[in-house]
């Protein structure tokens, strides 16, 4: 190790220092296990790790991937009014270990739509945390929209989608779709060329119509079991596919309020926790006290940790961080650490195909990490190698 940093340029030494200095006496978790030991980066990209004898009550992290997310701290990515908003949402983020994210826009308006697409796209140049979008509709089912207002919701187009894209300059990665709303089944072969991560949600397909999405090459549920038709002995439907279809990644809420506890060990019996996913689908009153507060044209009420479309009791996606999802989902499996956090961290990671660059912590990888104690407060957040957060 000496050797090799002689050869390197004091520049880049300088560089090693101010890292080991920021990270020493931590709990690494170092690939899938825990050392005590410093991380070693150099020009954003982690490029060692060094073992010490030193015993500490901080842990080293691989920061939290939320791909599904509409928002925080006030604001959602459907009501950005510039593309500065952007940084009150993201600033929130990283206060909670997040440091990859796909800010997610849900049905609205198609002028409403494109104008967030472009703005968000814009602050995709100046911040490392956005990974890509998620557009979360219009493609949708009428019947399971859900919180999405029934007026805004299309079937699957083309033309439209490539408009979309075009304004959010060809960042949308992800999309939810229902596979009702297509036209045509070799439409998701045709999002699939196009290098989109295709999600099924928001729908009342059957098992059968389903699993030919599946086929053709979607890879994902979204929030599973949330806005989708229920299933019987006699009636299987989307719902069914989702826990039936092995190696297919099934986002799940972690509130313990959308998905009961026990539905989600059964998922994970049957699915395996190499495909669970975990998301917050947060709104903007998450970090800020009960009240009223609106997501895409509808008025939402907060209370008691839980948020629903006013006067009704249809939920309207959560107000817990990624932090608040890795604890709830230790306390229901009793997994240590660094085999809980695989749902936030490494899935999300390889369910968007970008686990050669992110999810863990290891060499080629980049620095993107959090610290934090022993409570489970975060202390400090870095994207590639800057840190963005201090407590």
């Amino acid at each position: 190790m000496l050797k090799q940093m002689n050869r390197i340029p004091l520049i880049c030494l300088f560089w090693f220092t101010i890292d080991m200095e920021d990270n020493r006496k931590m709990k690494l978790l170092w690939k899938d296990h825990f050392v005590d030991g410093e991380l070693i980066v150099q020009n954003g990209i982690i490029s060692g790790m060094m073992s010490c004898d030193n015993h500490s009550d901080l842990y080293c992290l691989p920061g939290f991937f939320d791909v599904h997310t509409h928002g925080a701290n006030g604001l959602d990515f459907n009501s950005l009014s510039c593309s500065s908003d952007v940084d009150q949402i993201l600033s929130f983020y990283a206060s909670q270990g997040v440091t990859s994210v796909f800010p997610t826009v849900m049905t609205a308006p198609l002028p409403k739509m494109k104008q967030q697409l472009s703005r968000i796209s814009e602050a995709l140049f100046t911040h490392r945390m956005i990974k890509g979008i998620h557009i979360e509709g219009p493609f949708i089912s009428h019947e399971y929209r859900g919180a999405h207002r029934e007026e805004d919701v299309l079937s699957f187009s083309k033309e439209t989608f490539l408009n979309l894209m075009k304004f959010a300059n060809n960042k949308i990665k992800y999309i939810t779709i229902a596979p009702e709303a297509l036209t045509d089944n070799n439409d998701i072969i045709f999002l699939k060329n196009l290098g989109l991560v295709v999600s099924l949600g928001h729908s009342g397909a059957s098992d059968a119509k389903t699993t030919l999405c599946i086929q053709k090459g979607a890879t994902s549920f979204t929030h599973t079991f949330n806005a989708m038709a229920p299933f019987t002995h006699h009636q299987l439907t989307i719902s069914f596919s989702a826990l039936s279809i092995p190696k297919i990644y099934n986002e799940v809420i972690m509130d313990l309020h959308h998905v009961d506890p026990k539905i989600i060990l059964f998922l994970l019996k049957n699915k395996g926790e190499d495909y669970l996913v975990g998301i917050t689908d947060s709104l903007a009153c998450t970090g800020l006290e009960d009240g009223n507060y609106s997501l895409g044209g509808e008025s939402i009420m907060k209370k008691n940790g839980e948020c629903f479309i006013t006067g009704t009791t249809t939920r309207a996606g959560s107000c817990i961080s990624m932090l608040d999802g890795l604890k709830n989902y230790m306390k229901i499996t009793g997994y240590p650490l660094e085999r809980a956090i695989l749902p936030f961290t490494m899935n999300p990671a390889k369910s968007t195909n970008l686990s050669d660059r992110i999810g863990t912590l290891e060499i080629g990888k980049e620095a993107d990490y959090f610290i934090m104690d022993e409570q489970f407060n975060v202390l400090k957040t870095f994207i590639h190698g800057k840190q963005v957060y201090t407590r």
